[in-house]
């Protein structure tokens, strides 16, 4: 199943598109789980440069398995963060599947709300929080 609530992909005001829920959920709901024959853990040693900028964008570092990088099958590859110095409302659990945490909701979030998730879910955070730490030049 991966992510576990009704959602729906749409633009954000954070980067790109990112996931809505299409319901109100509660505090320590599960919002997503691994699904191993959705969601696939790649390797990133020997890929190209872009192929490995492309899987780090949509995918996510667990930082207990250096090295590798999971996508997710579902619309969970369009989670963003929140800005610097704001909550999340999605963060990991203690308890894992698979070798992988799972999320859960930090506080209720309303229908309609984009789910953002804490920035030590990822590795790779530092790099993909660049855009909203550094000014784009036009």
């Amino acid at each position: 199943m991966g992510l576990l609530i009704p959602y729906r992909i749409a633009a954000s005001g954070i980067q790109g598109q990112g996931v809505f829920t299409l319901a109100a959920v509660e505090r320590g709901s599960v919002l997503w789980s691994v699904v191993p024959e959705l969601d696939r853990a790649v390797p990133l040693e020997g890929l190209a440069e872009r192929q490995r900028q492309d899987l780090l964008h949509y995918g996510y570092a667990n930082p207990r398995r250096p090295g590798w990088v999971i996508i997710c099958g579902d619309g969970a590859r369009f989670w963003n963060f929140p800005p610097p110095g704001e909550p999340a409302n999605a963060v990991l659990s203690p308890r894992t599947v698979h070798g992988e945490h799972l999320v859960i909701a930090a506080r209720r979030i309303e229908s309609g709300e984009e789910l953002l998730i804490e920035p030590a879910s990822d590795a790779d955070y530092a790099r993909k929080l660049l855009h909203l730490l550094v000014p784009q030049h036009r």
